[in-house]
């Protein structure tokens, strides 16, 4: 009798113990999943080009998911040229993040600091640069492309920089030439030479090493609001876009963000 009272007593101990077990596995796998839920992580997309907020438009919706909506806020503004085209939006695989700010006088430019997923929502944050005032006035606007593999609920957070006057433009010797061997995929290298005059024109040779001539490429460029980044213009290549530091120019991708990884500091051109 008392070894039957034993057992009983030594089950009743073992499923307590088991079943606070479980429930201790069962609790901490729940913390881990909204541990895991909660981290922020970072979505990519791309930058539209090409198009331009209606007149009549007063707000954006921060997503647009659609073409009939997107068609009530944005023209597409094609020009001449290889990529004059705006750039394409599946609104069947994709949706746009798309921002503004209020018009003004003032050479402001919008421009893409991070994009990020935590659980259903999306944070997307962008730097508002304002430069100096000009004789016209102009809204400028934003608008990126993103996977509908990374939905949520969308919030934009505009971060105000101001341009105190000191830039790349006003305060470096940045006119004359530049060369250097920018990386090649499928070559030796491009030997670049590129020659940017004060009047907002340039001149660039470049050479595909161990193929083919020189070819010569002119045309304009133009500064971005922050003074900092200029674009060469010439109606028939892809943006070329620079960043002018002290005593170089840095190539920058179709975007205008710094090339990374282990050739990064190829792509400079030392001026001569």
């Amino acid at each position: 009798m008392r070894t039957l009272k034993f057992l009983g007593t030594l089950l009743l101990v073992t499923s307590v113990f088991v079943g606070c077990n479980l429930n201790s596995k069962k609790s901490k796998g729940i913390k881990e999943e909204i541990i895991e839920t909660n981290e922020s992580i970072a979505v990519t997309y791309k930058v539209a080009s090409r198009y331009f907020i209606k007149n009549n438009v007063d707000r954006l919706p921060n997503k647009i998911d659609n073409r009939e909506e997107f068609e009530k806020y944005f023209g597409a503004a094609a020009v001449m040229g290889k990529n004059g085209i705006p750039t394409s939006i599946d609104f069947e695989k994709e949706y746009v993040i798309a921002v503004t700010v209020d018009a003004n006088n003032k050479s402001t430019e919008l421009q893409p600091v991070s994009l990020t997923k935590k659980g259903e929502k999306i944070n997307f944050d962008f730097s508002v640069i304002e430069g100096n005032e000009t004789s016209y006035t102009t809204r400028p606007s934003l608008v990126i492309i993103v996977s509908k593999e990374m939905d949520g609920n969308v919030t934009t957070n505009p971060i105000k920089e101001m341009n105190d006057g000191h830039n790349a433009k006003n305060s470096l010797d940045w006119e004359g030439e530049y060369e250097g061997v920018l990386p090649c995929a499928d070559c030796e290298g491009i030997k670049t030479t590129i020659l940017l005059k004060n009047n907002g024109t340039y001149v660039m040779t470049i050479k595909y090493l161990g193929e083919g001539q020189e070819e010569t490429v002119e045309g304009t460029f133009e500064w971005d609001a922050a003074g900092t980044v200029i674009t060469l213009i010439d109606g028939n290549e892809e943006a070329y876009k620079l960043k002018v530091v002290e005593g170089a120019i840095q190539k920058l991708d179709i975007e205008g963000k710094e090339i990374t990884g282990e050739l990064a500091e190829l792509y400079f051109l030392q001026k001569k």
